[in-house]
């Protein structure tokens, strides 16, 4: 499937997702990124991880613009406290929503759930495509943090 909307935005907002699970995966633990369409027609983008995860309280509060779980965590990192505020607003401005699923200690969950309207089915392609820079062979969107 295909999401009809501005490409730079949808691009940042998944990019936004992976590379936070990068930043928050320990070193052996495991991400795992996945698109697929849903029994209703809409289709989901998900990024699940088994880094460090996000105490319930926090939740709520995730995509407010500069919040951080925790501030000497986002100095290690390098967080500026903007990147789910934004991928929110991607989200909103092509009718989808953003949920979180997260337990300390277990990892987290983040799925950008698009409607059915927006997305427009496409064959998937007949040939392989080529690897991407970071060394995972194409197709394969499981990563270790090894």
């Amino acid at each position: 499937a295909q999401i009809a909307g501005a490409e730079t935005e949808l691009l940042s907002a998944l990019t936004n997702l992976a590379n936070n699970a990068v930043r928050y995966t320990p070193e052996g633990g495991r991400i795992d990124i996945s698109w697929r369409r849903l029994a209703d027609g809409s289709g989901e983008f998900a990024v699940r991880d088994t880094g460090l995860g996000i105490e319930r309280e926090h939740l709520p509060r995730l995509t407010e613009r500069f919040y951080r779980v925790d501030g000497s965590r986002s100095r290690d990192t390098g967080g500026a406290g903007l990147g789910l505020s934004i991928v929110k607003h991607v989200a909103q401005r092509h009718g989808g929503e953003l949920d979180v699923q997260s337990e300390p200690g277990k990892g987290s969950t983040f799925r950008l759930v698009f409607p059915a309207a927006p997305l427009r089915c496409v064959a998937a392609p007949t040939t392989p495509q080529p690897a991407s820079d970071a060394g995972v062979p194409a197709g394969d969107l499981t990563a270790d943090t090894r």
